[in-house]
């Protein structure tokens, strides 16, 4: 037996980010992987044991070693690859191994609790006298007796008996109960290790294939299941143009590792896609199918892992976090429309699925499959510089063909006459496909029915009191809302500024797309697909198994219908405004504004009957819309990454943002300043050359003030991102030492995907 134990601290506290040493007493048999409760200064805390071991380092050699106190969950140990990657994940996102640790293993969720033991029961002849005497002290214990030896939280003892800590304490010195501290684990007794090892041999393939691969899907099938036959870590971009059968590829590869043995995860980038996508897959492997994802509810989430540890679920599909699902054979992580930015945790810790997926299949040497027919430039000047493969799909599957793209100029509509938000050729192609009984989708990246609402004399904007950004304007409910922390008001009837009655609505979303193309058609059956119309939990399947059963002519619709979708009936798809992704404040826009066409675009035609796709914009000219409109990503990519080379910006250097949020503007403008001064002095003391790494800021964020909290940021950018993320560490762990930190929240976050 080990006479130490190496335990993880679970505190989200920078300063106490490292493990401590511990006593390993006698009667816990303690193991690698376990949770256990432990003394940290005065409190009680979780740990992880991480290791187990003889000797102490020798600043430890006349420290009082305190023992640790409990094991908690002995029969769901975290596995050794996972608190591997939970340290890698700590280092790369420079978050807290605690951070990581709740993202990698979720059944560390929990929290330290005082309970109350009953040693003794009423007898009936105490009764009457009890309750007599001491009516608090009668309640008290007929509590704890129904309670019995399991004992009862001490807050629920309180209310439940309705009595103070005094009578507690009283019941405690006359030998009724004891109090003890205990871990209470939202998992704990979800995971039986008798229940472990009972996976099936084989897979339960419920039907064979049905259908049939096309010579570009066979060699891509080949190509990756030669690289799961190796035995080594490979990443594989497979870059397959809209209706090239992507998905029928994934099909495919997964019965190939089921056969072999081995367990696969696959990854889209939206959990409103996870049911409609597993429905494929459940036809064909049945209840070997489960989908995680972050919107199930925590004990849903704790039954899902159950069934994977124990081997009965062998596919599990889902959004980002299912990254991290603990299959015990995996062999492949398949990540679907790769490029999509959902793909990134906006929260601590900030990690990328990609690269979780990368680490993964580098510990257990399996395979990372790359999937989109719009490549990020990161993936595709990877492959390009062959740090990953790259295999290419080219044609549609059976006769459809790519959709011809119609590029319509707005300011020429209005030269004409024209103040619709339709352009006269989409109005014609929309009459002409309800007239042949035939559907289309109009995409527009913005919900609401007007983008804010401002005063035309005095120029004043309605803006969120919590938030340093504009209300949108729903006319359903006729409110003005707040899209990131939801507050709502009535639109002013005067401007709150000056009194005027010129108080207008202007911009367009969702809503007003779809009030306005009532009106200018109104013999058109319309659905709206965005997020006010799919809050509720089954909104989003209800809304396309209707058109799908073609209630509606016309779908409009945000970003939601850019992905995954197949209507064999959708012949045209419309784009009303194309500029708003592409003015956006990053340097991303035009890949954003050339991806999101794309998509949409590829959503038309997808069956035997041929389809059209009309793009309005008031940049007709501007190298994204045009090489969109050619179906050419190639062209887009060579013409994109040489501004990226000539700029610095990704992939040619990397960049590692860090949010500063605070209620107070002063304390989180001094806060920055002050992690400023550490990084510069860091830059002094490490005698990093200007080439190496350049600071960035302090400045205000593009959104000053979200949730009421302030923000403001600190960037450093340089070509090695080892590099960056030590220098970094080290600037924050001196910052965090420093009186500028306390309160100040830290949000790190490396290559960000949005300014």
């Amino acid at each position: 037996m080990f006479r130490y134990a190496e335990v993880l601290i679970d505190v989200a506290n920078r300063r106490l980010d490292q493990s401590y040493h511990y006593l390993n007493p006698e009667n816990l048999d303690l193991k690698i992987g376990m949770r256990v409760l432990v003394t940290l200064q005065s409190r009680k805390v979780q740990g992880l044991v991480v290791n187990l071991t003889n000797d102490l380092p020798e600043e430890l050699a006349s420290v009082n070693i305190k023992p640790v106190l409990e094991g908690v969950g002995k029969d769901s140990l975290v596995p050794p690859d996972l608190i591997e990657l939970a340290h890698w994940l700590a280092q790369t996102t420079i978050c807290s191994i605690a951070q990581s640790l709740h993202t990698v293993w979720p059944l560390l969720k929990g929290k330290v609790e005082e309970w109350v033991i009953p040693l003794a029961s009423l007898k009936d002849s105490d009764v009457q006298t009890l309750q007599w005497l001491d009516p608090d002290a009668f309640r008290a214990i007929s509590v704890l007796n129904r309670a019995r030896s399991k004992g009862i939280s001490l807050n629920t003892f309180i209310k439940r008996a309705d009595i103070t800590g005094t009578t507690i304490e009283k019941l405690i010195q006359q030998g009724w109960a004891k109090k003890e501290t205990r871990f209470v684990s939202l998992g704990e007794g979800l995971v039986k290790k008798e229940s472990l090892g009972g996976r099936p041999l084989k897979p339960k393939i419920l039907t064979g294939r049905t259908y049939e691969l096309t010579r570009e899907q066979t060699i891509a099938v080949n190509s990756v299941s030669a690289a799961l036959e190796g035995g080594s870590s490979q990443t594989i971009l497979l870059h397959g143009v809209t209706g090239s059968g992507k998905t029928d590829v994934y099909r495919e590869l997964i019965a190939y590792v089921l056969d072999q043995g081995g367990d696969a995860i696959l990854l889209v980038p939206e959990i409103s896609l996870t049911s409609q996508v597993a429905r494929y897959f459940e036809t064909q492997f049945g209840d070997q199918v489960i989908v995680l994802h972050s919107g199930l509810r925590p004990r849903e989430k704790m039954k899902a892992w159950e069934d994977i540890l124990a081997g009965h679920k062998r596919i599990v599909i889902g959004a980002r976090s299912a990254v991290f699902a603990p299959l015990l054979n995996l062999r492949l992580i398949i990540l679907d429309e790769e490029h999509d930015g959902a793909y990134k945790q906006d929260e601590n810790p900030k990690y990328h699925a990609r690269d979780v997926a990368r680490k993964r299949m580098e510990q257990l040497k399996g395979v990372v499959l790359l999937g989109s027919a719009t490549p990020s430039l990161e993936a595709y000047a990877a492959a390009q510089s062959g740090k990953i493969r790259l295999l290419t799909m080219t044609k549609r599957i059976g006769e459809s063909i790519l959709p011809p793209v119609e590029i319509v100029d707005m300011r020429e509509e209005l030269i004409q006459g024209n103040r619709s938000m339709f352009s006269l050729l989409l109005q014609q192609k929309l009459r002409e496909r309800i007239e042949r009984g035939e559907q289309s989708m109009l995409f527009l990246n913005r919900r609401g029915y007007s983008t804010f609402v401002a005063c035309r004399e005095c120029g004043y904007v309605v803006s969120c009191p919590n938030c340093d950004i504009t209300l949108t304007y729903h006319s359903q409910g006729q409110a003005m809302r707040c899209h990131y922390c939801n507050h709502k008001e009535l639109p002013p009837l005067t401007c709150p500024k000056c009194a005027s009655r010129y108080i207008r609505f202007f911009g367009q979303g969702t809503q007003r797309v779809e009030e306005e193309l009532q009106g200018l058609i109104p013999e058109a059956s319309i659905l709206r697909l965005d997020f006010d119309t799919t809050r509720s939990g089954d909104a989003h399947r209800t809304i396309l198994e209707s058109f799908r059963r073609q209630d509606a002519s016309i779908l409009v619709g945000t970003q939601m219908m850019a992905k995954g979708l197949d209507f064999p009936n959708v012949t045209l798809v419309g784009v009303i405004a194309a500029d708003q992704t592409l003015n956006m404040p990053d340097f991303r826009a035009r890949e954003r504004t050339f991806q999101l066409l794309t998509q949409v675009a590829g959503r038309a035609g997808r069956s035997t009957k041929p389809g059209e796709v009309v793009i309005q914009t008031y940049s007709p000219s501007d190298g994204a819309i045009m090489r969109a409109a050619q179906h050419d990503f190639l062209g887009f990519f060579w013409e994109e990454i040489r501004y990226r080379k000539e700029r610095k910006y990704p992939p040619y250097t990397h960049i590692v943002r860090v949010l500063l949020l605070h209620e107070k503007e002063d304390r989180v403008i001094k806060g920055a300043n002050e992690l400023g001064a550490c990084l510069i002095q860091g830059m002094q003391d490490l005698k990093y050359g200007n080439n190496e790494i350049d600071i960035l800021g302090p400045a205000p964020a593009v959104l000053t003030k979200l949730k009421n909290q302030w923000r403001w940021q600190i960037s450093v950018k340089g070509r090695r991102l080892d590099i960056l993320r030590a220098f970094l560490h080290q600037g924050v762990q001196r910052f965090s030492k420093g009186p500028a930190s306390s309160g100040v929240v830290l949000n790190i976050e490396v290559d960000p995907l949005s300014s």
